[in-house]
């Protein structure tokens, strides 16, 4: 499937905010630019308030959303980042966050 419908990106969204209520959500990769094929994944940076560290595992966390959007049978990889590592990485030229953001699609932000 390589055009997925925007219905289908807003349930895997609504999923997502139920689940974690993250700050924002960001589409990139080749759906975001328009250029999918069949098989092509679904890139996602989830953006959440709290920092990761020893107190917060980034990969539960993933592995969180991972099962929470196991219902859509669509390849998925989910990148989790903390709002200050957002802002810490936003400028970078080679960081996959930076290219997400300068490139991607803002599915979801919490006003």
């Amino acid at each position: 499937m390589a055009h997925m419908s925007d219905a289908v990106l807003n349930q895997m969204v609504e999923k997502i905010v139920e689940e974690v209520n993250p700050d924002q959500i960001i589409l990139f990769g080749s759906r975001a630019r328009g250029d999918a094929r069949a098989g092509s994944d679904v890139d996602l940076v989830v953006v959440e308030s709290e920092p990761f560290g020893q107190e917060r595992s980034r990969r539960q966390e993933a592995a969180r959303l991972y099962r929470t959007l196991s219902g859509f049978l669509v390849s998925k990889d989910i990148l989790v980042y903390s709002r200050d590592e957002v802002h810490y990485w936003r400028d970078s030229l080679n960081h996959v966050l930076a290219r997400a953001l300068r490139e991607g699609r803002v599915l979801y932000e919490r006003r």
